[in-house]
């Protein structure tokens, strides 16, 4: 992880902004990282602090990385060393080379074009101190973090927006439309931060910094050059896994015990699977970590540790990183993530950083991802096979007997026109969901929160084309970088690299490159590429299980509505003075008073449980930055 700062023209001097050591405490608040250090100049300052992972990362002799007039800082990881290697002139063998050494290469050989030839998660910062400039990149989809300040005396950037709360001469302020956003859950943006000043460099971006001036580009495109072609090939198959496995191997790279979440489901079940294949016997090199929380879901992911020989299995029955949260928790949390959570998995997965923890593992690897591309349910491609002339094809998708797939083909080209381009089913769910949140009017109004609320209900309904729905639709939500974040910086926090295999660009391409009948088989089966590359590998009553469904939820129910109550009126009494002006206190109060007289209400109060979370997390945030 890193933090910088580029000062412009008559600006204060460097130490005028932030003490090194301050900076470099902030980016490991929990634990010591292996090396650490810091370069600066009359205008510059980078600090850079990392934990070992990789053979090459025992390599680093110091941080950040010096040559010449550069100044490299660099977090992640290059799944593409030996192409890199091949391309560039390196002082030393690539086994001896950290991934900051091939970044510096590939910069002195291809500047401003390097990002694009990496494959890998990353953000990186490349600070010129003659001629006074800066490069920042972020990788394709954004699992590295990267936040920056265009302050107007210079550029001020880190890993984690924590970092840049400890200046000297200048603080961020809090954004009122952040904060409505976050009370009804709109808060994530590919952008846009908590704070006024903060931004994110977005996934697949870069920017170059000189004379004061801002050049922002996206560098990386996602191709939509799959052919029209309505016939499956094996081949294409066969093309798919050499990817897939290609990614795992490429991934795996680590001197030190590996880490798999394995929920069941034919994601995780996906890593798991292939890090035992490629392991061979895995022993003590490789750990399970799931949640059972419902009643089918232990069998599932043992069947794919026993089938991987994983001999380390830690199945988790309750989500205690979530229920047991005190103030002291999120205060803590907050020194990481520098403000609230935005996607529950960050802190709800504590319980898997602890045991990482415990056995000395590093690398925890993720199924997450999967849903948005390469294990999509491909619900467009009968649309889209029906605009293209490939009736055959869609029928062949459908369900039952010819009469009936043509009926029920009919049937949707029909639905699909009248839904007026919403998603019914979310339309319906976020009419009911709207009334029970607790903003005042004038709030609601001022940032005209109720249509843009409502206008995430469209969803999927405006796309007709299955790429179109993922490079222009699922690609471009903002919960998807947001989860990468939060959940990034929450495992680095413990000494843990977080890998997402199903996320690395080179194996969405291919899928994107995929002629679409790939992805869905006979009788509408979703995720039909990925279920015959996995197969042989993944146990197949996991890569052919149909639905989602894992059975009733057995772990007990926090939903106390004493506790709930409790907490309300605890929000109620403890109201940030920002929050107090936002907050609809009579409806509050009112569903309080409900609540205790007739219980919590699982269909009206669904939101009830989120809006609780929020404004705890809001009122630790806000209640903090006063304090400091």
């Amino acid at each position: 992880m890193f933090a910088g700062l580029l000062c412009f023209e008559n600006a204060p001097p460097v130490e005028a902004w932030v003490e090194p050591e301050t900076w470099i405490s902030s980016l490991y608040p929990r634990c010591k990282p292996d090396v650490s250090g810091f370069q600066r100049d009359q205008r510059s300052l980078l600090v850079e602090a990392d934990i070992f992972n990789t053979p090459s990362s025992h390599h680093i002799d110091a941080v950040p990385l010096v040559a010449g007039r550069f100044r490299v800082a660099f977090w992640g990881r290059l799944d593409n060393r030996d192409e890199l290697a091949a391309q560039l002139a390196l002082d030393r063998p690539l086994d001896e080379t950290p991934d900051a050494r091939l970044v510096l290469a590939g910069w002195l050989e291809w500047g401003e074009d390097l990002p694009e030839r990496l494959a890998g998660d990353f953000a990186l910062a490349i600070i010129d101190s003659e001629k006074q400039t800066a490069f920042l990149a972020r990788d394709p989809v954004g699992v590295k973090p990267f936040y920056y300040w265009p302050h107007e005396k210079g550029l001020i950037f880190a890993s984690t927006p924590a970092a840049l709360l400890k200046l000297k001469n200048a603080r961020p302020t809090p954004d009122p439309a952040w904060i409505a956003r976050y009370v009804i859950g709109q808060s994530k943006s590919q952008d846009r931060t908590a704070y006024n000043e903060i931004m994110k460099l977005p996934g697949g971006h870069a920017m170059s910094v000189s004379d004061g001036k801002y050049a922002l580009r996206r560098y990386h495109q996602w191709r939509d050059d799959a052919p029209d072609i309505f016939t499956r090939d094996p081949a294409r198959v066969e093309a798919y896994r050499a990817v897939l496995e290609e990614t795992m191997r490429s991934q795996m790279v680590s001197d030190y015990t590996l880490g798999t979440e394995n929920s069941g489901g034919i994601d995780s079940a996906t890593i798991t699977a292939y890090l035992g294949k490629f392991l061979g016997v895995p022993g003590d090199r490789l750990h399970s970590f799931g949640f059972a929380l419902s009643a089918e879901e232990p069998a599932y992911i043992l069947e794919t540790s026993q089938a991987a020989s994983i001999a380390h299995n830690h199945i988790n029955t309750s989500h205690y990183g979530y229920a047991v949260y005190s103030t002291d928790q999120m205060q803590e949390d907050l020194q990481i993530l520098g403000y609230p959570e935005e996607h529950g998995n960050a802190t709800s997965h504590r319980p898997f950083y602890d045991q990482c923890r415990t056995y000395g593992i590093r690398t925890l690897f993720s199924g997450y991802g999967g849903d948005e591309v390469v294990t999509n349910y491909a619900n467009h491609i009968q649309r889209e096979l029906v605009d293209k002339g490939a009736y055959k094809a869609a029928i062949d998708l459908m369900k039952g007997n010819l009469p009936m797939r043509i009926y029920r083909l009919l049937r949707r080209i029909y639905a699909e026109r009248k839904n007026a381009g919403y998603n019914p089913n979310f339309l319906t769910a976020w009419r009911e969901r709207w009334p029970e949140q607790p903003l005042r009017d004038e709030i609601v109004e001022r940032y005209d929160l109720q249509r843009e609320y409502m206008e995430t209900a469209r969803y999927d309904a405006v796309h007709r084309k299955h790429n179109d729905w993922i490079i222009s639709g699922l690609l471009k939500m903002a919960y998807v970088p947001t989860r990468l974040e939060n959940c990034t910086l929450m495992a680095a926090s413990y000494g843990i690299d977080y890998r997402w295999p199903l996320w690395d660009k080179r194996l969405v391409q291919q899928y994107l490159s995929t002629p679409i009948i790939e992805r869905a088989g006979p009788g509408g089966m979703g995720r039909y590429l990925h279920r015959r590359a996995i197969t042989g590998t993944v146990p197949d009553r996991v890569a052919w299980k149909r639905s989602k469904y894992m059975g009733e939820r057995q772990s007990p129910s926090m939903r106390d509505t004493g506790e709930l109550v409790a907490s309300m009126k605890q929000i109620d009494a403890d109201l940030h003075p920002m929050l107090v002006d936002m907050i609809d206190r009579d409806k509050w109060r009112t569903k309080i008073e409900r609540i205790e007289a007739g219980g919590f209400d699982d269909i009206r109060d669904f939101q009830t449980m989120r809006h609780i979370h929020a404004l705890q997390w809001l009122n630790a945030w806000l209640h903090g930055l006063s304090v400091a």
